[in-house]
């Protein structure tokens, strides 16, 4: 049916060459290259049909019919016929489908080519094209300002500031060529005649600016209307240092110890893409993995800090350097400020005897690097208190607060204490339980030893029921009359001046601002001197045991030389071991260890040497377990109370 169509319209076309060829249609003449493809327009723009039954229709001398759209191919690729708008695109090209392609274009191509347009609700338009056949322009060639022609198809590096010149020639004598530069797609230049035969065009950029990266500078060389121009082209390459280098930390630049966080450096600009390295202190960190992302303008460099508290107050730099630019130092920096959350002193749970409507105090005293800046107190309902912040005198670090409240029945239970500083609030509460308070618990109290004339008797001190104690001790006379009544907080006494060999009774209670405890009673017994006619009876025993002590002495005079001669054969052995193993070595302190003995050169206090260990663990009392992850371990500086395992910087 398609086909019968198109015969139709052939037909009906020739049938009316005579009246067309009578009309005033203007012809354009447009020129076409020998040997290379060329692409006819439909009129002077985009050709749009009104529906279905439009198309287009081309013929030569008005009597050859050539192509037809739409035709079969677009049908099969078209969703909507109703909606035409003649358009293909390849290779990133997007072509009018309207339009007729000459491959490869020969002497047979040259003459009249009529496109009639015909329009569904509108007349049919003609346009008639006149094509002329002319020979290819010569290739355009470039070259730099010392004549050196360019073919590798990039110029530079350049660096900010330089000149560039491009010059471009081509070898063409006819009058219709024209050759001019192109930037970024841009017409920039035309070329001057500069000899018989040769056509020139020149570009020159005083100055560079960044504005060059990349640029795209093309040459062309046309004399058709239809045919593609000849082209050459070359692309700027320029080195160029970064625009800036920024730590980003989000205006946050507090670190908790022991705790790792992400560091980013972006460096923006940087051509080509600079090496980054991190310096914390005087110190270069050498971690062993670091995230780089290079993104077009964009370098990022990821680092994985945790800062020890001995890094506080120190600038951790990001550095960038350009190989091309060695002479010049791009860096950003920020100073650090380690700390922790506060933690709890005694992590023991406390006990507090309170009575109803009798203040009550409970001081809590925490470590904490800031200052907190209060301290809050949940009791067992619930309810919350907040207390000032007062630094403990003598203690780097520590700090207290107290709290006096009057307690109610709902307070019996639990009463947590918590601090807050610039890194968080504490994590574990001091913990205290508030129990109802009351008289104390009555001491137990053992006889230490008996001495002529004096007995000594240690107590142990009860519950104290929420206020300080003291422990009392009354001792009894024979008639049950008190004759001696000591007293003091720690629960020991000596009794001096007591009559010897009598068996005494004492009295032990303990007391307080609540009350007095039960009564304890021991007893007590003094031990009798030995009088003078019982110490010369015993003289034969006398004698006998200096005889016994004698003897003694000599057998451990024995053993003590024995033993000398065993350590000495033993020491002699382990020397000649050590000279067979090399793998001991002395130790100027006379010791032995077996190399290598890397805590021990790790823990120099002087060194600031930085070694990566791949499962370092991290004793820190003030940082959480230490992530699975491989470390920058940096030795403990002399003031610091830590092992070196403790300062590092997981990457």
């Amino acid at each position: 049916m398609l086909k019968a169509l198109i015969l139709y319209d052939v037909l009906y076309i020739i049938y009316l060459t005579g009246c067309v060829i009578g009309l005033d249609a203007e012809v354009v003449v447009l020129r076409a290259v020998r040997g290379r493809d060329a692409r006819l327009p439909c009129g002077q723009g985009k050709v749009f049909l009104d529906g279905p039954d439009s198309y287009v229709l081309w013929l030569k001398n008005d009597r050859d019919f050539l192509y037809r759209f739409p035709n079969e191919e677009t049908e099969r690729r078209v969703v909507n016929r109703d909606r035409l708008f003649g358009t293909s695109c390849e290779e990133g090209t997007c072509y009018d489908d309207t339009s007729l392609v000459l491959k490869r274009v020969s002497e047979q191509d040259g003459g009249i080519y009529r496109c009639r347009v015909h329009y569904q609700a509108s007349p049919s338009l003609d346009y008639v094209i006149d094509v002329r056949l002319v020979d290819s322009p010569g290739i355009p060639r470039i070259f730099n300002e010392g004549g050196e022609e360019i073919k590798r198809g990039y110029v530079g590096p350049l660096s900010l500031g330089s000149n560039m010149t491009l010059i471009c020639e081509v070898d063409d004598d006819q009058p219709d060529t024209l050759v001019y530069w192109r930037r970024n797609g841009i017409l920039i230049e035309r070329a001057h005649t500069v000899r018989t035969g040769v056509l020139r065009a020149a570009v020159r950029v005083r100055n560079a600016t960044r504005d060059e990266l990349d640029a795209h500078y093309e040459c062309l060389a046309q004399n058709a209307d239809v045919t593609e121009p000849l082209s050459a082209s070359v692309v700027v390459k320029m080195y160029l240092p970064p625009l800036s280098v920024e730590i980003r930390l989000n205006n946050n630049f507090d670190f908790e110890a022991g705790h790792p966080r992400v560091v980013d450096c972006v460096i923006i600009g940087c051509v080509p893409p600079p090496a980054i390295t991190w310096h914390l202190g005087e110190q270069l960190l050498r971690p062993n993995v670091h995230k780089e992302l290079h993104d077009g303008n964009y370098t990022v460099s990821s680092l994985t800090l945790a800062p020890s508290l001995r890094d506080s107050k120190h600038d951790l730099v990001c550095r960038a350097h350009n190989s091309h630019l060695p002479t010049s130092v791009f860096e950003d920096k920020v100073t650090l400020n380690v700390g922790y959350r506060p933690l709890c002193l005694n992590n023991r749970e406390e006990t507090v005897g309170a009575l109803v409507q009798d203040a009550e105090t409970v001081s809590c005293v925490v470590e904490a690097s800031p200052e907190p800046l209060q301290f809050s107190w949940t009791f067992a309902d619930s309810r919350v208190l907040y207390t000032s912040v007062k630094k403990v005198s003598g203690h780097h670090n520590r700090y207290s607060s107290t709290l006096t409240w009057l307690p109610r029945e709902t307070d019996i239970g639990l009463l947590l204490c918590r601090a807050t500083n610039s890194f968080g609030e504490q994590k574990r509460p001091c913990s205290y339980s508030i129990v109802p308070g009351g008289p104390p618990h009555a001491p137990e109290c053992v006889v230490l030893r008996s001495y002529p004339h004096s007995v000594r008797v240690q107590c142990q001190k009860g519950w104290d029921g929420g206020r300080q104690q003291t422990i009392h001790l009354e001792l009894l006379g024979m008639d049950g009359t008190v004759f001696h009544n000591l007293s003091n907080a720690a629960g020991h006494f000596l009794l001096p001046d007591i009559e010897d060999d009598r068996n005494l009774t004492a009295l032990v209670y303990a007391s307080s601002p609540r009350g007095r405890s039960k009564t304890r009673t021991v007893h007590l017994q003094t031990i009798t001197p030995l009088s003078p006619s019982a110490v010369a009876e015993t003289v034969p025993l006398y004698s006998w045991t200096r005889w016994m002590e004698v003897t003694a002495g000599a057998i451990a005079v024995t053993a003590a030389i024995a033993a000398s001669i065993i350590c000495i054969k033993l020491m002699k052995t382990k020397r000649e071991n050590m000279e067979m193993n090399p793998d001991l070595v002395s130790r100027t302190d006379g010791s032995f260890h077996r190399e290598p003995d890397f805590a021990r050169e790790e823990r120099v206090l002087g060194t600031t040497n930085i070694t990566v260990n791949q499962l370092a663990s991290c004793q820190n009392q003030y940082s959480a377990s230490p992530v699975p992850a491989c470390r920058v371990l940096v030795g403990c500086a002399a003031q610091d109370s830590c092992p070196a395992s403790q300062h590092s910087y997981y990457v």
